[in-house]
């Protein structure tokens, strides 16, 4: 009769060491981190207007450091993440970071007010086509905005879609690096032809 308390109590501390065991998180799986790396191409160009500040803004979906692809031969509305691989920062900042480096000094000149550069990024993803074919996408917008308020001088439209070496992680990364390139080289192009027309002022209206 003594035994049975006994081993229901055994039986107690048992239960509990097992929920207990079940309650504690299981480790995360290791994963691999990835940035551009260095970016080849050109010297950073001078601008012939100040801008005093770059800012990418990130669409809410990519506003973390999970690396998104999308298959469109499957599940074409279907948003997804790799697991095993990471970027080392969200998108937006990888982007900024890239835009502020192609550009020689980020600061207006002292007495000079600066104009402001917004860009907004849409997407920045791997999307696949097939199992063996898919490219890294890039859509986003840039404003340029007056130096004393958000008043757009001029807004344009950029997007990137390069093939990727391999249907991996890996490969999407290296698509998306040489994306960045791409619309980067575009977007100082831009700028630079809008100091070209006199229609926008820019020098004038950044306090060149």
């Amino acid at each position: 009769m003594q035994l049975l308390p006994l081993i229901r109590l055994s039986l107690a501390v048992a239960a509990l060491l097992l929920a207990a065991c079940n309650s504690v998180p299981k480790a995360a799986p290791g994963y691999a981190v990835h940035d551009f790396g260095p970016l080849d191409g050109p010297p950073p160009r001078v601008l012939a207007f100040p801008i005093r500040s770059t800012e990418v803004v990130p669409a809410p979906w990519l506003a973390s450091t999970a690396m998104h692809y999308r298959l469109l031969y499957a599940q074409p509305t279907r948003r997804q993440v790799f697991v095993e691989n990471r970027w080392a920062a969200h998108p937006g900042q990888l982007l900024e970071l890239a835009l502020k480096r192609s550009m020689k000094g980020d600061l207006p000149p002292a007495g000079a007010i600066g104009c402001r550069l917004r860009v907004d990024l849409d997407e920045f993803a791997q999307v696949f086509e097939s199992e063996g074919v898919s490219r890294g996408v890039i859509e986003l917008r840039a404003a340029l905005l007056a130096p004393r308020s958000d008043q757009s001088i001029a807004m344009r439209s950029f997007s990137a879609s390069v093939p990727a070496p391999s249907a991996n992680a890996v490969g999407g990364v290296l698509a998306l690096r040489d994306g960045v390139a791409r619309v980067n080289l575009e977007l100082l192009d831009w700028l630079e032809s809008l100091d070209a027309d006199p229609a926008h002022r820019v020098r004038a209206r950044c306090g060149a």
